[in-house]
């Protein structure tokens, strides 16, 4: 048929089929039913794991279609892949010869490397002491021998990022004929796909569809608008689609299923094609890595972020670079922080910060620079810079504007700044209130609290869609709690001072505990500012910068993100813009990591200007910080 894609020629000559079944959480007693009804659809290609624990059933099943005759052993191309725990040189042999075992066969057709991520031997989780310094070039030495021996027809990596790949090539006698990577419509890999066909790798997609069905994943892929718009159209389903537009743009795609109609379903992608003008449509999909691997296999989130783990950046496999507040919005785990940023010289930090790729601006109205922000933006925006949906935008409600009357028309005039329709963060800056049209910390200005009615306003500006998210800021853990107790939207972020030398475990463990994300301004302490702090030239934050061969700057920013919190560094100088953003092709080892936990600690903003024996609800800093001080 002219619109069959039906295999493609990997740089050893063997065809690999465009479409796969993939095996991963096909639960024993119905994975191999799946192989078998899939076989029998027409499926050529089945993709395995020794990790997925489901080989010796797919096994039995493949031993009995050949002897059946219902396929032949060479009509068919098996892949399995190495475990993290068999990086050792002498272990890959064996790993394979076990694989081999369970699932009856003499050779693969494509052995993978599973991760670029070694584990002690016979060790079973991520946890810190379980993990290895990877060696890539001895491992890759060991699996060039299977091949030789013709025990893998073919060599590959999964879940390696375009550097990594680039750097296996380099020392790879026997280069990789397959990358196995997330791809779908709203991850296509553009970077890495165009340098897989440079180097005559064939990039392999997994989670084609996402992974709908998962329970822990929240995956939109086959809800995305411009799928399903391009599906009603062809009169196909958002799935057939999504695999149709991975066979058009060069891959193999993998879908996974164990229902035998879904099974036809995604099988019936070869007599029909996405024309071009709705083909260029899926180039307006905006992009974010819906997959992590590591947390199918049940990891503990903490670990994940610990060890930057989570949301992987979009090539370097070093994020998060995102993370999902409760709203389900995704926010940026580095955003440019605009405080004491003056008017003449903000602007232009905010274009710089874009540019370099930043994609969260953190405002606030008391910080009287949201004007020029706004301008900057509107520019951004009508040059094609950056689309309005592609930024997040924070700002924050003044102590001055906390009567419920007061707070819609705050946030009407910080949009009206910032040129924008809509704020896709909104918090409350303190928990502490002053006369209306008040500015300072006067205590004849200072007024009572009324927080369960401010938050109340703000649920207000939550259901009009002003504001797509809202929170708080300088939150205690037992103010947040509280809130929490009466709160009908709960708060999707709490932003306080954090860095290596103020690491806020208790409210850290709180947030965490009840979703909501923990947003770190002054990560670096402020140089330059009144704040005295000398978190930059703290002795163990240098020695770790001296190790990595990074500034402690971008340490103390990198622990930020491990620890699973976002960070605002603020700059207007553009080298150091982005030297704070370089974070995300490295990370901090756990051996290094756990050197923090003997960080003295001490809160640098210690609000001494909201503490008064009659005027303020607070008579000491014991009472502001509920003892976190």
């Amino acid at each position: 048929m002219a619109n069959e894609i039906g295999f493609f020629e990997l740089n050893t000559g063997a065809k690999i089929p465009s479409v796969g079944l993939g095996t991963w959480q096909a639960e024993p007693g119905l994975v191999g039913a799946a192989v078998a009804a899939a076989v029998k659809i027409g499926y050529r290609h089945i993709d395995c794991a020794q990790v997925y624990g489901n080989e010796k059933e797919i096994g039995v099943v493949l031993k009995k279609l050949f002897e059946d005759g219902v396929v032949k052993r060479e009509e068919l191309f098996i892949t399995s892949k190495l475990w993290c725990i068999d990086h050792a040189p002498e272990d890959v042999p064996a790993a394979l010869d076990r694989t081999l075992r369970d699932l009856q066969l003499d050779y693969v057709d494509l052995y993978l490397i599973h991760w670029p991520i070694r584990m002690k031997k016979g060790s079973v989780g991520f946890k810190p002491e379980n993990l290895l310094q990877p060696d890539i070039p001895s491992t890759w030495g060991a699996m060039e021998a299977l091949y030789e021996s013709s025990k893998a027809r073919a060599l590959g990596v999964s879940n390696f990022s375009s550097k990594k790949l680039g750097d296996l090539l380099e020392v790879a006698r026997v280069p990789p004929a397959v990358n196995q990577v997330e791809c779908h419509p709203s991850w296509q890999q553009t970077k890495l796909r165009e340098f897989c066909k440079s180097k005559g790798v064939h990039l392999s997609g997994y989670s084609p569809l996402g992974s709908p069905g998962t329970t822990w994943l929240k995956s939109e892929v086959l809800k995305h608008p411009i799928l399903n718009m391009v599906a009603q159209k062809l009169g196909k389903t958002p799935a057939q689609v999504a695999l149709r537009w991975g066979l058009q743009m060069g891959h193999s795609v993998l879908p996974k299923s164990t229902h035998e109609e879904r099974i036809k379903e995604n099988f019936d992608v070869f007599d029909w094609s996405i024309p071009e003008d709705l083909f260029s449509k899926f180039s307006e999909i905006e992009q974010a890595r819906e997959l992590h691997l590591l947390m199918r296999l049940s990891v503990p989130t903490r670990l994940l972020k610990n060890f930057g783990m989570i949301k992987m950046d979009m090539e370097t496999g070093h994020g998060p670079f995102y993370f999902e507040l409760n709203t389900g919005a995704k926010m940026p785990s580095v955003g440019l922080g605009t405080w004491k940023a003056p008017p003449g010289v903000v602007g232009e930090a905010v274009i710089a910060a874009v540019k370099a790729g930043y994609r969260h601006i953190d405002c606030a109205h008391v910080y009287d620079n949201e004007k020029e922000v706004g301008l900057a933006l509107k520019g951004l925006f009508s040059i094609g810079v950056v689309k309005r949906s592609e930024m997040f935008i924070t700002s924050k409600l003044w102590c001055s504007d906390h009567a419920p009357e007061d707070v819609s028309e705050a946030l009407t005039k910080t949009l009206e700044e910032l040129q924008l329709d809509y704020i896709d963060l909104y918090l409350i800056h303190w928990p502490f209130r002053t006369k209306p049209g008040m500015r300072g910390w006067d205590p004849e200005i200072m007024a009572p609290l009324c927080l369960p009615e401010t938050w109340s306003a703000m649920e207000g500006l939550y259901a009009s869609g002003q504001a797509r998210a809202i929170g708080v800021s300088n939150f205690s853990t037992k103010k947040l709690q509280d809130l929490l107790k009466f709160a009908k939207v709960p708060p999707a972020v709490n932003q306080v001072e954090c860095h290596p030398v103020w690491q806020q475990p208790r409210l850290h463990n709180l947030c965490k505990s009840t979703g909501v994300l923990l947003s770190a301004y002054s990560p670096l302490g402020s140089p330059g500012s009144w704040i005295k702090g000398e978190i930059l030239k703290e002795p163990i934050l240098i020695e770790i910068a001296e190790k990595l061969n990074k500034s402690p700057a971008q340490v103390a920013l990198r622990w930020g993100i491990q620890s699973g919190h976002s960070v605002l560094p603020k700059s207007v100088n553009e080298s150091r813009i982005k030297e704070n953003f370089s974070l995300f092709d490295w990370s901090i080892p756990p051996e290094f990591f756990s050197k923090f936990s003997a960080i003295h600690q001490q809160r640098l903003l210690r609000g001494e200007f909201a503490i008064h024996e009659t005027r303020s609800p607070y008579k000491s800093l014991e009472e502001l910080w509920d003892g976190e001080i």
